[in-house]
């Protein structure tokens, strides 16, 4: 479903090199420009459509600890921590609240899954409190639900999916980055066995560093045609492809201010969020939760 986000102003004047190219401008790619402009680097960001129009800003805007592979624990912390950091260092709203974040089920295997993690989760300080089914009610106010408990991890948060993506490459600009949107990436230039440059639709940018951070390439399981097309294009330039594990989506609340007595936990699971204040934006979105990852096609 369409999402209101910031538009982003191009860069005036298209470059014949640079030290790193990023491909796409979600927000992998504006937090990987951000970063590297930060460090001094010429940095280019090439979209092929609008800066966060795609699945940054479809997306529910989790930065959450809960319930992640623990190999992932320790990335997640100190994301948290930047996302702390990143509105006074950026001097851009991004929309990042650590309001908590709150599973419900029926499903006393899941409460069993969570407590589990919960114990593992301890030894990096990460908070994470099992829910009764007062509890778990409590905390999903306007739901219709007898849920037999949840999960509470009050350190978790949010970015506006609206807000980050932008506002990051903004700050990117202040700092001397180029945006080109409507710009699609037609091939890698290789030279001697080595990125030497990025095929662009407005031209050739030489460059021996490329970040590609394209929603195909980064979903936690890809189609097998994407997955085909995906791997089959880093072949063909000799560049790894990232293997991905299996995940799958479960119902959450942000828990942030009390449903609307409309809202029903039925047969599809939803979930509700209420953006940032000061944004010019609707106050609230509410999305199925089978909606977040549906492909779409241009």
């Amino acid at each position: 479903m369409p999402a209101l986000i910031r538009y982003v102003q191009d860069s005036p004047h298209f470059p014949d090199a640079a030290d790193v190219v990023i491909i796409g401008a979600g927000i992998s790619g504006s937090a990987a420009a951000w970063e590297l402009t930060r460090k001094g680097l010429r940095v280019v960001i090439i979209e092929k459509g609008l800066v966060g129009a795609e699945q940054s800003s479809r997306n529910w805007g989790w930065c959450r600890q809960q319930n992640r592979d623990e190999r992932e624990l320790p990335l997640i912390i100190h994301a948290l921590q930047r996302w702390q950091e990143l509105n006074e260092e950026t001097g851009e709203e991004l929309g990042f609240r650590r309001s908590g974040l709150v599973y419900a089920t029926r499903d006393p295997a899941e409460i069993a899954a969570w407590e589990n993690w919960g114990k593992m989760a301890r030894h990096y300080d990460v908070r994470s409190h099992i829910l009764n089914a007062a509890g778990a009610k409590a905390l999903t106010p306007g739901s219709t639900t007898d849920w037999l408990g949840g999960v509470h991890s009050p350190d978790d948060g949010y970015a506006d999916p609206s807000q980050a993506a932008p506002g990051l490459v903004v700050a990117t600009q202040r700092q001397g980055a180029l945006v080109f949107q409507q710009c699609a990436v037609r091939g890698l230039d290789i030279s001697a066995g080595k990125v030497s440059g990025v095929i662009t639709e407005r031209g050739l940018i030489k460059t021996s560093g490329v970040d590609l951070c394209r929603r195909g390439l980064d979903l936690p399981v890809l189609p097998p045609a994407w997955s085909r097309i995906a791997a089959g294009e880093c072949d063909r330039h000799s560049l790894s492809y990232p293997s991905h594990r299996p995940g799958g989506d479960r119902a959450v609340l942000y828990r942030q201010f009390c449903l609307p007595p409309a809202v029903r936990w039925r047969l599809y699971r939803f979930c509700l969020r209420k953006r940032a204040a000061g944004t010019g934006l609707p106050g609230a979105e509410i999305q199925p939760a089978f909606l977040s990852d549906v492909p779409r096609t241009s």
